[in-house]
């Protein structure tokens, strides 16, 4: 019984069992924290798949800036401080070692590009940006990751001391339910 129907009974003078009512409203109570916490760790559990993803990027992103400059430094290029030529060597080492990264769901929702290292990246200075880029997105979820933890944490324990209430109360009841029935028979 929910409590619209618990104030038609009061309001229509039916018989109420306070007991009853108290287990009611706790475990609409408990249904409504289940819920919560469902919510909260799906909430989690995104989170937790953006990370994945982002570091994928990122490993990605590493591994072809350690191979494009193993490529530029085979070929002679100084890529530290090129000259015109070497930076069009770099442009073009660049473009012949990009490929296709992962794509799915989550790196589309995030905005991973499909090719690596992206458009815009013609240098290995701007290939560090990107890597940068990328570092303080999966920090900044990574912070978003711990507030859904806390959040997740709290609604556990809130769950975990309905219960504790739940059981608490049904002991009192069945204590009072005997006392009473220990008077009238004794």
């Amino acid at each position: 019984m929910g409590w619209e129907e618990f104030v038609g009974e009061v309001q229509q003078g039916g018989a109420i069992d306070p007991s009853a009512q108290v287990q009611a409203m706790l475990r609409e109570s408990y249904l409504q924290t289940t819920e919560d916490l469902r919510f909260y760790a799906e909430k989690v559990q995104y989170f937790n798949q953006s990370k994945k993803a982002i570091r994928g990027h990122l490993q990605a992103l590493r591994d072809f800036d350690r191979n494009a400059k193993s490529a530029a430094t085979d070929r002679g290029i100084e890529w530290c401080r090129p000259d015109k030529k070497g930076i069009a060597a770099i442009t073009k080492i660049i473009a012949e070692h990009s490929f296709t990264g992962a794509s799915g769901e989550m790196e589309s929702a995030l905005g991973i590009p499909t090719r690596l290292p992206g458009p815009k990246v013609k240098s290995f200075g701007q290939l560090e940006d990107e890597i940068k880029k990328w570092e303080e997105k999966l920090n900044a979820v990574g912070d978003d990751a711990q507030l859904a933890n806390v959040d997740l944490q709290n609604i556990l324990q809130k769950q975990q001391q309905t219960l504790q209430m739940m059981s608490n109360i049904s002991k009192m009841i069945y204590d009072t339910t005997m006392s009473i029935i220990r008077k009238i028979g004794g």
